[in-house]
C-alpha cells in the first residue's frame, strides 16, 4: 500500500501532464488479464532491451527445462516486442507492486520459476514469490553503485529478500560484488558475462542495400550515423557534421535514428534550427540529392540495417546513450558487429563489458563533450583508420558471444540440484523450440 501515493503521482504526470496513454493499466493495477496456462516458467523483461535478450534465451531455456515460458514486460515498447517476437507464447503485463495486483497475478499464472532479466526487484512481488515457494533468479544481472546505495537504505526490508534469491548470474565481477553487498550469498552469485553480444545479429549487405534504397541513400558517399540517441545528444554531432561533412569530397550523408521514434519531430526541429532539411521516414520521407538533406529514421527495427549500410560506406557510427542523456550508453556491440567505425561518448558506465572488449583491441573511439568536432573531423579524414577500427570491433564482438549458453547451463544445474520440484512440474515433450526466435 505504501507505493500507492507514488503510483498516483506517476499516473497524473504521465496521463494528464504529458498526455501519454498507459496501455495495460487495468492489467497492471488489478493483476487480471487474459487467461494463461498456469505453471509455466515466467521470464520477465522490463522493456524493449530486456525483451530482446529473451530471443536467444527462451528457446534454449525451454529445451533445457522441457517446459514452456510465460513472458512478461512492464512497458508499452516491451509488450509490443513480446507480441512481435513471441506471438505463440502466453504473454502478460507485469503487475504494479500493489498487494491485490501481485496476489491476483500470481494466483492466475502460478509460475514454477521466475527469471528476472538484468534486475527488477519489487519488494511485494519478490516477497510473495518467496512466500509461495517460487524460486526467483536474476539473469544477466547488473546493478550500479547508485542502485546498491538505494537498496541499502531500505536494507531492513530488502536484505532478507536478496538473501533468498535462488541465483544471481551477473554480467561482471563489479556488479556481482554489488549483489553480494545487498545480502545475496556468495555461493548464489556467478559471473557469466553479458548476453548482449548474443542478441546482436548484423544485417547482411542485401538488407543494407534495400534500406538505403528505401530511405533514398543509394550512392557510395560515407555516412555519419547517429544511432540510439536521446534528448540533448544530437545537436553537437549535427553541428560538427555541418562543419566538415558538407565540404568534403564526396560530401558525407547524415542519418539520425533516435532511441525513441516518437522523438522524430523533435530531432527534425533541431535540424531545421541548424538550417538543414530533415526528412522523416515514418512519414514516407526520403533523402534527396541535396547533401543538406538529413534522414531521420523514426521507426523501430531499422537500426541493424542502418549499421550495415554505414559500414558498407566506411562511415562512422556514433552510438548514443553516453553523450549527455544520462543513460550510461547503449549497446555499442551492435555497431561493432556490423563492422562500423564505432564512436561513443563519455558516459558508458552501463556497458562495461562491451567497452572493455572493444578498448582492448582498439575497436572503439571515445570522445568527450569538448572534443566532438575534432574527433569526428579526424576520423573523417582517415579512411584506413576507420576500416581498422571496424575490423577490430567486429572481432571483439565475435569473441564476446556465449553468455546465453552459460546462463542456461547454470539455471539447469540449479534446478536439477536444488529445485527438483520445478523440473517435475514442467511438462515434457516440447522438444526443441523453434529457432525462429533467435537472431
Amino acid at each position: 500500500m505504501g507505493l500507492a501515493p507514488l503510483l498516483a503521482i506517476y499516473l497524473v504526470h504521465r496521463c494528464w501532464i504529458k498526455r501519454r496513454p498507459l496501455p495495460g493499466f487495468f492489467a497492471k493495477f488489478t493483476g487480471n488479464g487474459p487467461a494463461v496456462t498456469p505453471g509455466q516458467v515466467l521470464v520477465h523483461g522490463v522493456s524493449l532491451g530486456e525483451v530482446m535478450l529473451m530471443r536467444p534465451l527462451l528457446p534454449r531455456l525451454e529445451e533445457a527445462l522441457g517446459c514452456r515460458c510465460l513472458v512478461t514486460a512492464s512497458t508499452t515498447t516491451g509488450s509490443e516486442a513480446l507480441d512481435k517476437h513471441f506471438a505463440d507464447h502466453d504473454r502478460a503485463f507485469w503487475p504494479f507492486d500493489l498487494p491485490w495486483a501481485v496476489d491476483r497475478f500470481l494466483a492466475r499464472t502460478r509460475p514454477r520459476l521466475v527469471v528476472l532479466l538484468e534486475l527488477e526487484v519489487w519488494p511485494l512481488m519478490l516477497n510473495a514469490c518467496l512466500r509461495r515457494g517460487i524460486p526467483v533468479v536474476v539473469v544477466n544481472g547488473r546493478i550500479t553503485p547508485r542502485s546498491v546505495r538505494g537498496y541499502r537504505r531500505a536494507g531492513i526490508l530488502l536484505r532478507p529478500l536478496f538473501r533468498r534469491l535462488g541465483l544471481v548470474l551477473a554480467q561482471n565481477p563489479a556488479w556481482a560484488t554489488g549483489f553480494r553487498a545487498l545480502g545475496v550469498p556468495n555461493e548464489k552469485v556467478q559471473v557469466l558475462g553479458s548476453m548482449k553480444a548474443d542478441i546482436v545479429k548484423p544485417a547482411d549487405t542485401t538488407l543494407a542495400q534495400v534500406e538505403g534504397e528505401r530511405i533514398g541513400i543509394t550512392k557510395s558517399a560515407p555516412i555519419l550515423l547517429l544511432a540510439s540517441t536521446g534528448p540533448g545528444e544530437e545537436e553537437a554531432c549535427i553541428a560538427s557534421w555541418k562543419k566538415w561533412g558538407l565540404s568534403t569530397v564526396p560530401p558525407w550523408r547524415l542519418i539520425i535514428c533516435p532511441r525513441h521514434p516518437e522523438r522524430g519531430h523533435e530531432v527534425a526541429e533541431i535540424c531545421r534550427r541548424l538550417a538543414l532539411d530533415p526528412v522523416r521516414t515514418s512519414q514516407g520521407g526520403r533523402a534527396g540529392d541535396e547533401v543538406r538533406s538529413v534522414v531521420v529514421v523514426d521507426e523501430i527495427g531499422r537500426l541493424a540495417a542502418l549499421y550495415s549500410l554505414c559500414a558498407a560506406t566506411n562511415g562512422i557510427a556514433v552510438v548514443g546513450g553516453g553523450l549527455g542523456s544520462g543513460r550510461g550508453g547503449q549497446n555499442m556491440l551492435e555497431a561493432a558487429a556490423a563492422g562500423c567505425c564505432t564512436v561513443v561518448g563519455w558516459d558508458t558506465r552501463n556497458q562495461p563489458d562491451a567497452m572493455a572488449a572493444l578498448r582492448a583491441v582498439d575497436g572503439v573511439v571515445e570522445m568527450t563533450a569538448m572534443d566532438i568536432y575534432p574527433r569526428l573531423l579526424e576520423l573523417s579524414r582517415d579512411a584506413q583508420r576507420r576500416r581498422r577500427i571496424g575490423r577490430n570491433g567486429q572481432a571483439a564482438w565475435a569473441a564476446s558471444k556465449g553468455a546465453t549458453e552459460r546462463v542456461v547451463a547454470a539455471l539447469r544445474g540449479m534446478i536439477n540440484h536444488e529445485n527438483p520440484e520445478v523440473r517435475k512440474s514442467c511438462g515434457s515433450g516440447i522438444g526443441s523450440v523453434a529457432s525462429r526466435f533467435v537472431g
